[in-house]
C-alpha cells in the first residue's frame, strides 16, 4: 500500500477505534491515500461482501488519522489483519500497538487472527512483531496454468481405492458450509485431523482452532463451485484435495490437499490432485493457485511434477486471540 507523505511520528499517538462516520477517513490512513481512493477501496471491499469495520487507527495530538489496522473477518472464526506499512522502527513500534488493540478487539468474531508481510519490508515484519504476532512460516504461492475442455490424465488410485466427490455439487457449490450433512462433516473433519498428524505444512497451527472452524473457513465465502474430492479405502476416508473455483469463475485454488498418516506414500496424493485439476479444467478455469510452506519439500516436489511454479512468497504471521503474548 502506497503512502502519503506525511510528517513522523514524534509524539506517542493514541489508538481509537474508526466510528462509521470517519470509516473513508480511516481508509485513507490504512491505505497511505488521498479520499478518493479510499472511498474506491471501501466500495469495491461492499461489493465483495468484505467487512471493513473493524478498523483501529493511530491518531496524533490534533486528533488526525496517521496508521491504521482492519481486522477483516473471514468463515470459521478466523481474520485477516491488514495495516499501513510503517517507514522506520519507530512507527513499526507505534503501530505495534494498534495490531494489538485489533487482536483484542477480534475476540468477538475470531479465534486466531493472520497476516501475509512481503519478505521485502523489514518494517512490516517489525510491525506484526510488536503486535505480539508469531512467525509461523513462510509461504510460496504457486500457479499452473490448465489446458481447455479437461484435457488433463488422471491417474487411477492403487486398488482398492477411490476417489469421489465429498457431497453433491450442489451442497458444494452453495453458501453455506452447514448444508453439508452431519455424518460428511464429521467424515471431512476426521480425515483433516489425521492430515495435521507430523504434517510439514506450517505444523505449527495444529490446534489453534476447531477443526469444524476449519473446514468452514476452507469452504470460504459465498456460492460459487467447490471441487472437493475424498480418497477412501475400503470405504474408509483417508485423503482430501479441496479445490474452489475463485469468484470471477476464471481460476482456482488448492486450498488444501492432506492425507492421513497411512495413505502417504503410495500415490494417493497425486492421484487426488489430478482429479482436481481435471475437475477445475473441466469447469472452464485457466489456472490453480496455491501456497505452500516452503520447508514442506515432499508438497513442493508433488506440486512442481504437476506443473506449478512459484510466483511469490509472504511471511504468515498468526496469533490466537484468546492466549495473545503480552
Amino acid at each position: 500500500m502506497h503512502r502519503t507523505t506525511m510528517p513522523p511520528i514524534n509524539e506517542s499517538p493514541h489508538v481509537v477505534r474508526a466510528s462509521s462516520e470517519r470509516m473513508e477517513e480511516a481508509m485513507g490512513a490504512l491505505l497511505g491515500s488521498g479520499p478518493a481512493a479510499a472511498t474506491r477501496f471501501v466500495r469495491q471491499a461492499e461489493s465483495a461482501r468484505i467487512a471493513l469495520d473493524h478498523i483501529w487507527c493511530l491518531a496524533d495530538g490534533f486528533g488526525r488519522f496517521r496508521m491504521a489496522v482492519v481486522s477483516i473477518p473471514s468463515p470459521g472464526r478466523a481474520a485477516m489483519l491488514l495495516a499501513s506499512h510503517a517507514r522506520d522502527p519507530m512507527e513499526a513500534a507505534a503501530l505495534g500497538v494498534a495490531i494489538r488493540a485489533a487482536i483484542d478487539g477480534s475476540k468477538g468474531f475470531a479465534d486466531l487472527v493472520q497476516a501475509l508481510v512481503e519478505p521485502s519490508r523489514p518494517f512490516d515484519i517489525m510491525t506484526f512483531e510488536a503486535g505480539g504476532m508469531q512467525r509461523m512460516a513462510t509461504l510460496d504461492y504457486l500457479e499452473r496454468a490448465l489446458p481447455r475442455l479437461g484435457a488433463l490424465e488422471t491417474p487411477a488410485p492403487q486398488e482398492g481405492w477411490t476417489i469421489a466427490l465429498a457431497a453433491s455439487e450442489a451442497i458444494l457449490g452453495g453458501s453455506d458450509p452447514l448444508a453439508i450433512d452431519p455424518q460428511t462433516r464429521a467424515e471431512l473433519v476426521g480425515v483433516l485431523d489425521r492430515s495435521y498428524e507430523d504434517t510439514r505444512d506450517c505444523p505449527g497451527l495444529a490446534g489453534m482452532r476447531r477443526t469444524s472452524d476449519v473446514l468452514d473457513g476452507h469452504f470460504g465465502l459465498g456460492a460459487r463451485p467447490r471441487h472437493w474430492f475424498v480418497a477412501r479405502q475400503s470405504g474408509v476416508a483417508h485423503g482430501v484435495c479441496l479445490m474452489n473455483i475463485n469468484p470471477d469463475h476464471t481460476g482456482a485454488e488448492l486450498v488444501y490437499l492432506g492425507l492421513a498418516p497411512e495413505a502417504r506414500g503410495r500415490g494417493i496424493a497425486r492421484a487426488l490432485l489430478a482429479t482436481g485439476l481435471r475437475a477445475c479444467s473441466l469447469a472452464g478455469c485457466r489456472a490453480v493457485s496455491l501456497a505452500v510452506d516452503e520447508r514442506n519439500s515432499d508438497a513442493r516436489k508433488l506440486y512442481e511434477k504437476s506443473g506449478f511454479r512459484k510466483t511469490s512468497s509472504r511471511i504468515a504471521f498468526v496469533c490466537p486471540t484468546h492466549r495473545r503474548a503480552p
